[in-house]
């Protein structure tokens, strides 16, 4: 009676500590700057926490997913996002087809998301896959 009593408690306990270790997510940081007001760091937020939504839905097949608690953003440059804002812009049709179905607002929530987003790990730039996405 007592064994089954202590294997109960052991597969609970277990449970308990597997399941977060699951759950666990990747926290994306980002370089905001220290002088932002609390009024501006909010406004600003809510546009990064926008784009990050409108980024998993239309980006993340080419540009890195959102999945088992990784971030696989890469870490693009603003020379790239600036090129890459002025091709949508210009509706540039060698752009991509997410692109042209997002209004310019969306546009700039997603951007802002990407300029914005600490990069994971600095030293290694992007993927040639994406490199040659960004063209």
């Amino acid at each position: 009676m007592n064994y089954m009593k202590y294997k109960y408690l052991y597969i609970a306990l277990s449970i308990c500590l597997l399941f977060p270790q699951c759950a666990q997510r990747y926290k994306i940081e980002y370089n905001i700057p220290p002088n932002y007001t609390d009024a501006a760091r909010d406004r600003l937020m809510t546009t990064i926490n926008a784009g990050k939504e409108l980024y998993k839905a239309n980006c993340t097949e080419c540009h890195g997913i959102f999945t088992k608690g990784k971030d696989k953003i890469p870490n693009f440059t603003n020379e790239q996002l600036d090129n890459y804002s002025s091709r949508f812009i210009r509706r540039d049709p060698k752009n991509h087809a997410a692109a042209i179905k997002m209004s310019p607002q969306q546009m700039n929530e997603v951007l802002t998301f990407l300029r914005y987003k600490k990069p994971k790990n600095p030293d290694s730039a992007f993927t040639s896959r994406s490199r040659m996405r960004m063209r």
